[in-house]
């Protein structure tokens, strides 16, 4: 796979930071490597030429740190960087108009939608797979049935289904002038997948597709909206979409990561070589426009002319804390116009995005340009207003310590915001650039003039481990951490200037999401195994936190034979929970011991008064469907593996759906492993070559 200009550099930097160098302090190429900005603030641009300057300073920059880290130590290669059983259909049973009650994609704040490739309202279900979108009638369950399928353009890989409006996000790729004659992905001849395959691979532009679903046997298109960037998040709530992006800004063609040095050659024509290559590439990034690197978005329309979408230099803002080149744009769409309505942009690479129902958070990362002992990674906070139906407005930034892991790691409460992160600090141990030391830790930031200040934070935990799992449950928070053993960190956090480690739980194999059960309880999901050379299965474990100086393993299940794994690990929106019926369904796939492969929906009842507080419920298939289609080749397009669930439950039981690639199928739990109906979803047939991933 080739990798875009922007990617190899980071490469190269990753390579440089392994590699032994003769300096600790910033060669004389390059500025002091600035510290942690304790005051972060965003400004806009005053105007145009000193956005473009930012822009190209710190291209230059980047591109200064990479060869002089690598002329220091690094020698780059030679060349460019360049499924289970079935069961049987069994009679169906009488059910209503509607479920009495079912599940959704699962979120992080009650009332905040977030984008997946499955949604669903109880009676319908849409998926997005082999590069369009499915729509299928679905209660009863007995009578799920197929509607319509829509071809869409690029990957399509998210969206909202929002009441009869779906928003379907893809990724596209299209050239740029940067790229010169050098696409980064050139077209794949008679192809059918090749504008998908370049979608995945190299996006660069975000896709909006809105459509009338009304009647789900034919779809309408509303608008199709195109804005440069890359998907990173969104979040619904109500009639207004928060879509998050960022745009990469690849460095122009020509542009080169090593110097040409003659074998022999004395340091000195070394160092003229590199002298040479850095002012050559810097007259490459200086030599572009703004234009070159602001892209401009286009609104299409049945019936209408398309529409360009052009920028505004004072819509960017630029923050005072050093980070790497990227714009990140928070974008605001409304759903039943079907129309951007507000764009805020600001200089800086994404993190992790986190909503409550008034404030949409962006982290990014502080960079250190040059490693050097004494340095510990921080996290600028970025917050803009949703409150506002027009636009994102910023309303201020904050730092901590440390980097959050994924979304969970953040949550507000009260007008505070808890942060958990690992703090990676460099110490000395005698050699240049030291060694990496981690903790955990919760740091509580409040509203402050100007800002967001640290009101308060808890003492470093788990030495030497990282943070896998964060949920914050009103005053209480907790924290899995990982390494060998898998402890549980519970805290008091009532008081925001007083955060308090309140209790600590050991256990093996690892927990990379907490899910909560009642007050009182949560859900575990992540892995035990036997060493690096063993066997490999997903955990389920059932925690009771009543009190927090003493949390329990209540309950512990490990599923699966062999080497196992389950999406819902690193993906919560694979969990499915019905809270009214104590019903989880999580996904599974992996080998056994003759390396047979297979994939199917685990369902297990949970109950913390039951004598079984988890419960086997059943588990439903799809590998026949698959074998139906044994002719397409596995790639990421299309896959064998069943990666959503839905879960429903009226007067004459509980029922469940299976989501895959080939399609959906229903059941009911208490007939499992039988099934009542199954759809298939046509797929998009790769030709043989490059696209044919196996």
């Amino acid at each position: 796979m080739r990798l875009n200009r922007l990617s190899a550099t980071l490469l190269l930097l990753g390579a440089a930071l392994l590699a032994p160098a003769c300096s600790k302090k910033s060669p004389p190429a390059l500025p002091p490597t600035p510290g942690i900005d304790l005051r972060p603030v965003l400004e806009p641009f005053a105007d145009c030429a000193s956005l473009e300057q930012e822009i190209e300073d710190t291209l230059v920059l980047q591109m200064k740190a990479a060869l002089e880290q690598g002329r220091f130590g690094y020698f780059p290669p030679e060349g460019p960087i360049a499924v289970g059983d079935a069961g049987v259909p069994v009679a169906a049973p009488t059910t209503g108009a509607a479920p009495r009650s079912y599940s959704t994609t699962t979120t992080q704040v009650e009332g905040v939608g977030e984008a997946d490739f499955v949604q669903n309202d109880g009676t319908r279900i849409a998926v997005l797979a082999n590069g369009a979108l499915h729509l299928a009638h679905s209660w009863p369950p007995q009578d799920l049935a197929k509607a319509s399928t829509t071809r869409l353009e690029g990957w399509p890989h998210a969206l909202f289904l929002a009441g009869e409006r779906a928003v379907v996000f893809s990724s596209v790729y299209l050239p740029r002038a940067l790229e010169g004659d050098q696409l980064f992905c050139p077209a794949v001849a008679a192809s059918p997948t090749a504008d998908l395959w370049c979608g995945f691979n190299y996006q660069n532009v975000v896709k909006l597709t809105t459509l009338d679903v009304t009647d789900l046997a034919s779809p309408a298109v509303l608008s199709e909206v195109y804005l440069p960037g890359s998907y990173v998040s969104a979040r619904r709530l109500g009639d207004r979409v928060r879509l998050v992006m960022s745009d990469t800004l690849p460095y122009p063609d020509g542009l080169r990561w090593w110097p040409d040095v003659p074998a022999g050659a004395t340091e000195e024509q070394r160092k003229a070589a590199f002298d040479a290559l850095v002012a050559a590439n810097e007259a490459l990034i200086r030599g572009r426009t703004l234009d070159d690197w602001l892209r401009r978005g286009e609104v299409k329309r049945p019936g209408l002319a398309d529409v360009s979408l052009g920028y505004a230099c004072g819509d960017f803002s630029r923050g005072s804390a050093p980070v790497r080149s990227g714009l990140l744009t928070v974008a605001t769409f409304d759903v039943p116009s079907a129309s951007l309505v507000g764009r805020t942009t600001i200089f800086g690479e994404p993190g992790v995005v986190y909503a409550s129902a008034e404030t949409l958070w962006v982290a990014t990362p502080h960079w250190w340009w040059w490693p050097a002992p004494g340095q510990r990674d921080a996290t600028y906070l970025h917050a803009f207003d949703l409150t506002d139906p027009a636009r994102a407005g910023y309303l201020g930034s904050g730092v901590v310590d440390g980097v959050p892991r994924d979304q969970y790691a953040l949550d507000e409460h009260e007008g505070a915001l808890r942060v958990s992160t690992t703090v990676s600090q460099r110490v000395e141990d005698g050699t240049v650039w030291g060694r990496l030391q981690t903790a955990g830790r919760v740091s509580v930031l409040k509203r402050a003039a100007g800002g967001y200040d640290v009101v308060g934070e808890t003492p470093p935990f788990g030495a030497g481990e990282r943070v896998f799992g964060s949920r914050f449950l009103g005053p209480r928070g907790f924290v899995i951490t990982a390494r060998q053993i898998d402890p549980l960190f519970t805290f008091d956090l009532s008081d925001p200037a007083n955060p308090l480690v309140k209790g600590e739980l050991e256990m093996p194999g690892f927990i990379s999401y907490l899910h909560p059960v009642d007050a009182t309880h949560l859900l575990g999901l992540g892995q035990q195994g036997g060493g690096v050379a063993g066997p490999m299965q997903v955990k389920v474990t059932l925690l009771d936190v009543t009190d927090l100086t003493a949390p329990a393993d209540l309950a512990t299940v490990l599923v699966g034979d062999g080497w196992s794994w389950s999406e819902s690990i690193w993906d919560p929106k694979a969990f499915t929970w019905l809270a009214d019926r104590g019903l989880m369904a999580i996904p599974m796939a992996g080998y056994d011991e003759t390396f047979r492969f297979s994939s199917d929906l685990r369902l297990y009842k949970v109950d913390p008064a039951a004598a079984e507080p988890i419960a086997a419920a059943g588990r439903l298939s799809m590998g026949d469907v698959y074998q139906d289609d044994a002719g397409t080749p596995f790639g990421w397009w299309w896959s064998p593996y069943v990666r959503r669930s839905v879960l429903a439950s009226d007067d004459s039981g509980d029922y469940v759906y299976a989501v895959t690639d080939a399609g959906i199928r229903s059941a009911k739990v208490s007939d499992l492993p039988a099934w009542l109906a199954t759809i298939q979803f046509p797929p998009q047939v790769p030709t043989p070559g490059p696209l044919a991933v196996p």
